[in-house]
């Protein structure tokens, strides 16, 4: 049979076309595979998370890839997402997405790679407030964990407050911001505003801010300074009165070594000890195990060992304690741990004292399921009153001591303060029937 010329034609066409249809494939491939390289960076971005793992005593913060495979379940993350685009000078930024939840982190990077411009872009090279923060923090890790705790609250309570996201963006009005927020929103008082101010400062000087505190000095409320007020004679007898035998102990032996309450906390019965012929307590940093099993440490403000001379009579009163006690701690509490109580327990003695005040006011939640503000008055709730507070007995002892003839130097070292100044302002005025006999002594 001879060939249709019909039919050959139509098959040449359909190879041709089988062949213009395999290159166009090829074509569109070619031009995907060249898209994705636009702007300097290879498809298939991977979104990561930030996360703080343990790594042996402490934590470090690492990037961890988020998993897109098909049966792994995603809504339940949520951001900081990022990426890490190659750039076409071979840097990989990392880069913040603005996304909130992933799946619209991953249409941010869907974008990128199709060489889309995103907003989170902006921040390549900037420094994130939140990295800042870990990095601080990180820094300061071997501090005390209460001064740990402190920075962690303060500066979290910073970046929640603030619409600021990098460090370049921290300026006068952010700042003046917050300490608008502190004095409208949490009513704080001016010394907590400039204490937490100052951890921003510290936080933002280490993040290579030039000067912060230059910035935010003149937004800070004036701090008026506070008047040492020592325990008078009359009302130390009122206080010591109400206290049953082991109250006697515990608050003695604040007023006597007048140490700070926590370093009164964790005293334990090895550190009582004989200097020469006189008994001395040493305030030193101590590791130890709660009765949980966990670890614990203790670490004196200064970060240094001091030995302060005790009376006899309170080695008495210690001698006794210890007849009852079966704990390496003098002053534990029921579950044979530091005692962590001891302010609140002080207050309820000054209350059943009669020595509240009845003029200080004060707010609390009550209620079991249904919280209500409730406004207190010290005159009726016995922890209410700010006359009132540990560090009064330290300032009491600090005060007897002076007017005792010890050098404020000595004194210096009881305390354990690294600024003289600080010492002084520790030193009450005599009351004026205390000195009358030296006022009405002629002069000449």
């Amino acid at each position: 049979m001879g060939s249709n010329p019909t039919l050959s034609a139509i098959s040449i066409f359909l190879d041709k076309l089988t062949i213009f249809g395999a290159c166009y494939v090829l074509l569109r491939y070619f031009t995907d595979l060249n898209e994705a390289w636009i702007g300097g960076f290879v498809a298939g971005l991977a979104i990561y998370q930030r996360l703080k793992e343990p790594r042996g005593n402490s934590h470090v913060w690492r990037y961890r890839r988020i998993q897109e495979a098909r049966g792994v379940r995603t809504a339940s993350v949520h951001g900081p997402f990022y990426i890490r685009p190659t750039q076409a000078n071979g840097a990989q930024p990392w880069v913040t997405l603005d996304a909130a939840t992933f799946d619209q982190a991953k249409v941010e990077r869907d974008r990128k790679e199709k060489g889309q411009p995103i907003a989170a872009e902006n921040g390549a090279g900037r420094v994130l407030i939140a990295d800042s923060i870990a990095s601080f923090l990180d820094l300061k890790k071997r501090k005390n964990s209460s001064t740990v705790e402190n920075y962690t609250f303060i500066l979290n309570e910073f970046l929640q407050q603030t619409d600021a996201k990098y460090i370049d963006q921290v300026d006068r009005k952010v700042l003046d911001a917050y300490v608008t927020w502190l004095e409208d929103e949490k009513t704080a008082a001016p010394k907590t505003i400039n204490n937490k101010v100052m951890v921003v400062v510290f936080m933002l000087k280490e993040a290579g801010v030039v000067a912060p505190y230059k910035i935010v000095k003149d937004l800070l409320p004036t701090v008026e300074e506070e008047i040492a007020e020592p325990y008078s004679e009359k009302e130390l007898k009122k206080l010591f009165a109400e206290m049953d035998e082991a109250e006697v102990c515990r608050y003695t032996f604040f007023l006597m070594t007048a140490c700070r309450e926590k370093e009164v906390a964790h005293a334990k019965w090895t550190d009582v000890v004989l200097k020469g012929n006189v008994p001395h307590f040493v305030v030193q940093a101590k590791k130890f195990k709660y009765s949980d099993g966990s670890a614990g440490e203790f670490t004196p403000k200064s970060h240094e060992r001091r030995e302060i001379p005790i009376t006899r009579e309170l080695v008495d009163m210690l001698q006794e304690c210890k007849k009852q006690s079966n704990s390496e701690w003098i002053f534990p509490n029921e579950q044979g741990d530091p005692e962590g109580h001891s302010l609140r327990k002080f207050k309820k003695i000054a209350f059943r004292a009669g020595l509240n005040c009845g003029k200080c006011k004060t707010t609390r939640s009550e209620g079991r399921y249904t919280k209500t503000q409730v406004e207190k008055n010290c005159a009726t709730y016995s922890e209410g009153c700010s006359l009132h507070y540990l560090h009064r007995l330290r300032k009491t002892r600090a005060t007897f001591w002076h007017t005792h003839n010890i050098t404020l130097r000595t004194i210096q070292a009881y305390l354990g303060h690294a600024d003289l100044k600080t010492t002084q302002k520790y030193l009450g005025v005599q009351d004026a029937a205390e000195v009358e006999s030296k006022i009405n002594k002629p002069m000449f």
